[in-house]
């Protein structure tokens, strides 16, 4: 189990949220993999949980989604439109399964990661992030 999260950031249209402070880590079934990852490291089943806020400068979308392996994934996004720049807000929760032909421990394949990306076309300052991952299965 992992929670992992950043304070005060800015995330450019497109880009990866950082992952700059882990809360909590326990076990060895989940671990940061990079700046904005969160490495899956044994095959099961596992809850993703991700909140977050940030602003906008002007009217879009405030929008945060999960990835998997660097794809997003259609089932786990949160958007919000804005019509003049202001804050917003969004969550969600989702399961990632890892397969054991996806599983790092049967030494052919790297481990899965999931990190959070801004798909949005409007970049988010002042943002926080949180992402808790917990192998259920």
């Amino acid at each position: 189990m992992i929670q992992a999260y950043s304070d005060g950031i800015t995330v450019a249209a497109g880009a990866t949220y950082p992952l700059n402070n882990v809360t909590y880590l326990k076990g060895c079934t989940a671990t940061t993999a990079g700046a904005g990852g969160i490495a899956l490291t044994r095959k099961g089943v596992y809850h993703v949980e991700v909140d977050g806020f940030g602003t906008l400068a002007a009217a879009g979308d405030y929008s945060i989604q999960l990835t998997r392996n660097g794809i997003p994934l259609p089932q786990a996004i949160n958007s919000t439109t804005l019509t003049a720049a202001g804050s917003a807000n969004g969550a969600f929760s989702t399961l990632v399964v890892v397969e054991e032909n996806d599983c790092c421990c049967n030494w052919t394949s790297a481990p899965v990661t999931v990190g959070i990306i801004n798909p949005s076309e409007t970049e988010v300052t002042d943002a926080h992030i949180n992402i808790v991952v917990t192998k259920i299965v």
